[in-house]
């Protein structure tokens, strides 16, 4: 349902720089950030001009958290926090690794592939990690999600319109190994 300014781009931005994201999906990431205190930082994939990156930022600082952003582009602002430019497939491995020995984190899949970002990360990451994955419906389909993860907060982000769904991986699934 949500309301249709709520579902609108070009909406939200953060500091007079743009997001592409929902109002409505700023009140998911609260909601998923208060209901999982075990959570020790957030990781973005895919930082396009950085609005939500600060964002992002501000509620790791709140909630003393890690937070860093990758993306293959640099934005336009040279003061986005925790920037790393690099390819992240072409460090898949490298990268998986490290998010996985920072604890349980938030992966935010909102890269230039986010399909393939939910199938390469998750089984890196920590037990009680959470993935968030943007552009639901339009660029992510249900039928891109892997098996190995499960949903959380589906009616929730039905209810308010999000563009954004939410994900765990399923307790029975191995973590991956190192090729270190």
């Amino acid at each position: 349902m949500g309301c249709s300014v709520c579902q609108r781009f070009g909406v939200v931005s953060f500091a007079a720089t743009p997001t592409a994201q929902y109002l409505c999906d700023v009140v998911l990431w609260e909601a998923v950030l208060n209901d999982n205190p075990q959570l020790v930082g957030i990781v973005e994939l895919g930082t396009w001009q950085g609005g939500f990156s600060w964002f992002l930022h501000m509620q790791a600082q709140a909630r003393g958290l890690s937070f860093v952003t990758y993306d293959v582009q640099k934005p336009d602002r040279d003061d986005i926090p925790r920037f790393v430019q690099t390819d992240i497939y072409r460090y898949a491995n490298e990268l998986g690794l490290e998010f996985g020995q920072l604890g349980p984190i938030a992966l935010f899949c909102d890269g230039g592939n986010k399909p393939r970002e939910l199938n390469t990360f998750p089984p890196f990451l920590a037990p009680q990690s959470v993935i968030l994955v943007h552009d639901w419906g339009t660029e992510t389909l249900q039928s891109d999600v892997p098996e190995f993860v499960e949903e959380l907060y589906g009616d929730f982000c039905d209810s308010i319109g999000s563009a954004t769904r939410v994900f765990r991986m399923k307790p029975s699934v191995p973590p991956p190994a190192c090729s270190g």
